[in-house]
């Protein structure tokens, strides 16, 4: 009976300890994330080669989607454009592919003849310094100019290498937490 009460505690003692050394706060997992950085000027040279350099989208993140909203944009109609960024100006071109982002209203009343866009990079302030962000407009007209749309939304750089580019909106802390975001990647 002696030994059975030993054998308990010592089990006991071996479960008290290992939960006690497997617990982890919440700062323990803060500093395994990687907070999204603050971009210099300088790293406008990775997003255009330095001459001009050609990315895709190749993800669209929107927590928000909402497919009754005649602005939404998703990655099957921007999948087959490219984004072509220079070193000389702020404003990059993009070569619009086949698959428009928008088409006829779902009351028939007009047909989007032609697709707006718009854009260009800036520094610019953020809470922790200067920043690089990317503004990004749509939007359609018919031919007559008696409907259109844009939608016009600012993105945060928050990843950026060689291969890889990702601006975020608002609400994220940490890379890879978006809410709303462009995966951009260099063709």
């Amino acid at each position: 009976m002696k030994n059975y009460n030993v054998i308990l505690k010592t089990l006991f003692l071996v479960i008290i300890l290992t939960s006690l050394t497997n617990c982890s706060t919440k700062e323990d997992e803060i500093v395994e994330k990687q907070r999204i950085p603050q971009f210099s000027e300088a790293d406008l040279s990775i997003i255009h080669g330095d001459l001009e350099k050609s990315w895709k989208i190749t993800e669209v993140i929107n927590d928000f989607y909402d497919p009754n909203y005649d602005l939404e944009i998703d990655l099957p109609c921007l999948a087959d454009d490219v984004y072509t960024f220079f070193n000389t100006q702020n404003e990059f071109t993009v070569d619009l592919g086949f698959d428009k982002c928008f088409g006829t209203n779902d009351d028939g009343i007009f047909k989007a003849d032609v697709e707006i866009f718009d854009g260009e990079l800036m520094i610019m302030n953020a809470s922790e310094g200067h920043t690089i962000y990317l503004r990004y407009s749509r939007g359609y007209m018919n031919e007559t100019g008696t409907a259109q749309g844009v939608s016009i939304r600012f993105y945060t750089l928050a990843e950026l290498s060689e291969n890889r580019m990702v601006f975020y909106r608002e609400g994220a802390e940490f890379v890879g937490e978006y809410r709303q975001a462009l995966v951009f990647e260099a063709i």
